[in-house]
């Protein structure tokens, strides 16, 4: 795992950690998402499987650019585009690529989704069909839906772009149970390739509010119907796994926290 030197406003990845990559800082003020355990464990899938990244990449949803910096010095790799709809976070993207010295490896562009808001970025994207050999993400939850809905909408989006044979590096985590390993029966483009890293068993904090927001979801989704959550109700992962509505249960009857953990997922293109 990676040891996070952290001030008011940059993290530093260690050189020794980035397995020949280099130390990596990366700025992140106000207004703009500090770096995870979801970002860091999905660096540290870069970092140990390279071999798997070369050519052109794109960064869906690249925050403050850090796994598109981390992919660009990736020597096999020629260029990094990384998309998001937020101004403030593609702006310091591009000062954090600078600061990391891959600003000719990689672009930034403000963009909804797969739709860059500007008329010549939308021209670039458009001439990188079928030219992508991976693409590289880390979404956050999706809300009014099951949680799940960012992911498909990358690897939907993604099949544009990809050369046949390319790779999606997709974040996610436990808690969405089967879905990963399922969406190639709804995209039987892909093949899973398993997970490429994982932090191991970490608190679902309840406490917070955005995140009691999501379990409530989640139950919700499991009255329907829906698949259940793959929760765990310590960190040693003993005992069966907890779905969503007992995980809820538990935390308002003793205070008890739900845990899981942070996965990057491998998915391969197959072509049309």
């Amino acid at each position: 795992m990676f040891v996070q030197r952290q001030t008011t406003s940059e993290t530093t990845l260690p050189g020794p950690l980035m397995a020949g990559l280099g130390e990596v800082r990366i700025l992140h003020p106000p207004g703009t998402f500090a770096l995870s355990p979801a970002s860091l464990i999905s660096i540290e899938a870069i970092v140990r499987n390279q071999d798997l990244l070369k050519g052109i990449g794109l960064d869906w949803g690249t925050g403050t650019g850090c796994l598109a910096i981390a992919a660009a010095r990736v020597a096999s790799v020629h260029h990094v585009t990384g998309l998001d709809i937020s101004e403030a976070s593609v702006a310091i993207a591009r000062e954090n690529a600078s600061l990391n010295a891959v600003a000719d490896k990689t672009s930034f562009f403000v963009s909804d989704s797969y739709a860059p808001v500007d008329r010549r970025e939308r021209q670039t994207l458009a001439s990188l069909t079928g030219c992508v050999n991976f693409v590289v993400s880390n979404p956050p939850a999706s809300e009014h839906d099951d949680g799940f809905g960012f992911r498909r909408e990358v690897l939907r989006g993604a099949r544009t772009y990809l050369a046949d044979g390319g790779v999606v590096f997709l974040g996610g985590s436990s808690r969405y149970g089967q879905r990963a390993k399922r969406i190639c029966d709804e995209m039987p483009e892909y093949s899973y390739g398993g997970i490429l890293s994982s932090t191991g068993w970490i608190p679902f904090d309840l406490t917070r509010p955005d995140y009691l927001r999501y379990m409530r979801q989640y139950a919700a989704e499991e009255d329907r119907g829906g698949l259940t959550y793959r929760f765990q109700c310590n960190a040693v992962h003993a005992g069966e796994p907890i779905d969503a509505r007992r995980a809820l249960s538990l935390f308002f009857a003793a205070g008890l926290m739900p845990y899981m953990d942070w996965e990057m997922h491998l998915f391969t293109y197959g072509g049309k």
